[in-house]
């Protein structure tokens, strides 16, 4: 008899990639060609993981939509340029590559739901060369932003696999909100950008301290 497939979805930024640096970057170069001064790295951080036009409401709380509209404008058009020019690829966080080789020749499906542009996400997978890691990936190009559990729910329904034996891993109070409005289980990347108590509290059942922890914690979830 055949073990029932099991699943571990990776939130992307914080997460999987380290993007802080390269999104402070292109944030602090939209806002300086609209004649703002760069953001307060400790909003940066906080609001990574949101939609852009979120991060930028977040980070200059003093202009409108029409500013935030425009900034998210140039910071995709900067960000396609970086990529164009081969000036853009994040690093892994240390132990993901390893980790999810790992995961995946356990017998683990492994997929993707992220608030990353498709853009930027298949840039991202593709550099590092980890795609084939993945048998979905889900954008919010064409779909519902987290904590909507849309992109959860079309994952379960693409790969068959039952969300007692699905597992979400993210760094954000909104990953953990997603993964419980889509009815699976939350580990919480205490590697990432966001407070560890935080993802407690919005529904992390476990949290990794790094990615070598993650496969006895999701064997403990969801079995090996």
């Amino acid at each position: 008899m055949s073990k029932p497939l099991r699943l571990v979805i990776f939130d992307l930024d914080g997460t999987v990639i380290d993007s802080l640096a390269t999104i402070t970057r292109s944030m602090t170069d939209a806002m300086a060609a609209h004649g703002e001064g760069p953001p307060a790295p400790e909003l940066v951080r906080a609001s990574i993981g949101l939609p852009l036009l979120q991060m930028y409401e977040r980070v200059a709380p003093h202009l409108g939509h029409e500013q935030w509209d425009a900034m998210v404008r140039l910071h995709g058009e900067i960000a396609r340029g970086r990529r164009a020019r081969g000036e853009l690829l994040e690093p892994l966080f240390p132990g993901a590559r390893k980790t999810m080789d790992v995961l995946n020749e356990a017998g683990h499906l492994l997929a993707v739901s992220t608030s990353k542009s498709r853009a930027g996400t298949d840039h991202a997978l593709a550099g590092h060369g980890i795609t084939s890691l993945f048998v979905q990936v889900r954008c919010p190009d064409n779909g519902h932003m987290k904590p909507h559990p849309d992109a959860i729910h079309d994952v379960l329904a693409a790969t068959g696999v039952e969300p007692e034996r699905t597992v979400f891993v993210g760094d954000t109070q909104t990953d953990m909100k997603t993964a419980a409005n889509a009815g699976v289980a939350a580990i919480g990347a205490g590697w990432g950008y966001h407070p560890v108590e935080q993802l407690l509290d919005t529904g992390a059942v476990a949290i990794a301290q790094d990615f070598a922890e993650l496969p006895a914690l999701v064997n403990e979830l969801i079995g090996s």
